[in-house]
């Protein structure tokens, strides 16, 4: 489950990113521009770092074996 919280959290940091990137070519102040261009590159950065620490786990792989429901016999 560790695994996907933080894919989530890459996810949505790239998103918010891309977002501000979209802002910054759409807005007429440069000022503004500079700063929403800055806050992309920090969040870039945090998710680089992110992407680093990502848990071994294997997201298709189940996590104990006992959990696995045993077959259900369907005849009547």
């Amino acid at each position: 489950m560790a695994y996907l919280a933080h894919a989530r959290d890459l996810r949505n940091l790239l998103s918010v990113a891309a977002k501000l990137r979209l802002l910054a070519d759409d807005t007429l102040c440069k000022g503004d521009q500079v700063l929403y261009l800055m806050a992309a590159e920090a969040l870039e950065k945090r998710a680089s770092w992110l992407s680093g620490t990502l848990p071994e786990d294997d997201p298709g792989k189940a996590p104990d074996d006992t959990r696995q429901h045993q077959p259900v016999d369907l005849i009547i």
